[in-house]
């Protein structure tokens, strides 16, 4: 029944707000809630629910890397503590809508010297924010469906961890438990 209200609430949205899955952002997972609304502060539950909702917001993916293959948790993009800001640095490829998104949702590593499911932390990051280079891949047929985005020195707000410092990963098995059941 779960995986039926998924499938139902996705072709809801699709036809309200010509949009396809939402990758689990805000789409409903087994205990019909969402990414933010079940890991999320109060405040980007505000900022972000209604309006990814509503498709004024469009968002990509940050988890894929290069040498990574289907390993998620081998993850090398860092993410490093500096006072109020995420410091990031790191590459992530095969992203979809990374050239028209305003918003990607990453993993970043955190705590380096933790073991490889740990220390893995869900970053909500400004796509405009400076040190953000999107690159189309461009396949044989011309067309470029997917990007390699860099990040370099890419300061994010403290507070756009979503979860808790180091638990990124449970937090990441949520959106793919959606586009598994979407798939």
């Amino acid at each position: 029944l779960d995986f039926l209200a998924h499938a139902y609430m996705n072709e809801v949205l699709a036809y309200a707000i010509g949009a396809a899955s939402l990758f689990g952002v805000v789409a409903p997972n087994s205990g019909n809630q969402s990414i933010l609304v079940k890991y999320g502060t109060e405040q980007q539950k505000q900022r972000f629910v209604r309006a990814t909702l509503m498709g004024e917001i469009l968002w990509c993916q940050g988890y894929s890397e290069p040498g990574a293959g289907s390993d998620l948790a081998s993850l090398r993009t860092k993410g490093e503590l500096v006072g109020d800001h995420w410091v990031v640095n790191g590459q992530k490829i095969w992203t979809s809508n990374a050239e028209e998104a305003e918003w990607m949702f990453c993993l970043v590593r955190t705590e380096p010297e933790a073991p490889k499911h740990d220390g893995i932390s869900y970053l909500l990051i400004d796509m405009r924010t400076p040190g953000i280079d999107v690159r189309p891949l461009r396949q044989m047929t011309g067309e470029a469906d997917f990007s390699e985005v860099f990040l370099e020195n890419v300061r994010v707000p403290k507070d756009s961890i979503v979860g808790k410092r180091g638990e990124g990963w449970r937090v990441s098995r949520s959106t793919l438990k959606h586009e598994r059941a979407f798939i």
